[in-house]
């Protein structure tokens, strides 16, 4: 089984699509595994949803999310993302709403545990820090842990006395044993590691392997599509510089 590893689309139906046709390129794909934050900060909510839809997959919820459609509080967000939020749940069908609504926001999949945020606090908690990175090895219990919400790529081990965070090195197959492991794939829809391409992971079952790649994607064409939707400006211009 391949599972393309997604996280943080946020509503960037380029960057999507992008990371779809270049990972099956590589290799056919069986399911897509999303992080969360489907939607949020981008044009094309509804889109996005309607892709992953069509697609066998496993999905958790991220905060912008439960956002989108009412379950977290808009006062949480700063002013950009809260006016991209409330924009976004206007866009949403009541069914994909529900889809949305009815996502897990911890999952366990083939030795792997699944969040967004951390297994401490799956919604809010980024893991950046050593001291983040501990606390979550001590709140699974699963060889390894998936996330995103950063929206930085990397990979982080336990040590003796603490924890390691190391770059997710690019095309490179990664062979995971019993060792235990978070990864972060990246974004794929705002990147913010000052590299904009989309970025994203495909996990190998039979050879227990997992790969990073990175995918050019239409920027201009997302952020047309932003400015006429009158998204805020600092959401457009960022795209383009990966921060």
């Amino acid at each position: 089984m391949r599972a393309l590893i997604v996280s943080d689309v946020h509503s960037n139906l380029e960057a999507f699509r992008s990371v779809i046709e270049d990972a099956e390129a590589r290799e056919n794909v069986d399911s897509i595994w999303s992080l969360g934050d489907l939607v949020g900060y981008g044009p094309d909510p509804a889109e996005v949803v309607e892709l992953l839809m069509s697609r066998p997959h496993q999905a958790i919820a991220g905060n912008h999310d439960l956002a989108s459609i009412g379950k977290l509080s808009l006062e949480a967000f700063n002013p950009h993302a809260a006016a991209a939020n409330k924009w976004t749940a206007m866009q949403l069908s009541q069914e994909q709403k529900d889809f949305i609504g009815g996502q897990e926001l911890r999952l366990e999949l083939d030795e792997f545990t699944v969040v967004h945020g951390s297994p401490r606090d799956p919604i809010w908690e980024y893991v950046m820090s050593e001291r983040a990175a501990v606390a979550s090895f001590m709140h699974f219990d699963t060889y390894r842990c998936l996330l995103g919400h950063s929206h930085i790529p990397f990979l982080c081990r336990p040590t003796e006395d603490g924890a390691s965070f190391v770059d997710f090195p690019l095309d490179t197959e990664i062979t995971l044993a019993t060792d235990r492991i978070i990864i972060n794939p990246g974004s794929v829809g705002q990147p913010r590691d000052g590299d904009p391409r989309a970025s994203y992971a495909v996990f190998d079952s039979e050879s227990s392997t997992i790969a990073h790649h990175r995918v050019a994607y239409d920027i201009p064409a997302t952020q047309e599509k932003m400015r006429r939707h009158k998204l805020p400006d600092a959401l457009v211009e960022r795209l383009a510089v990966g921060r």
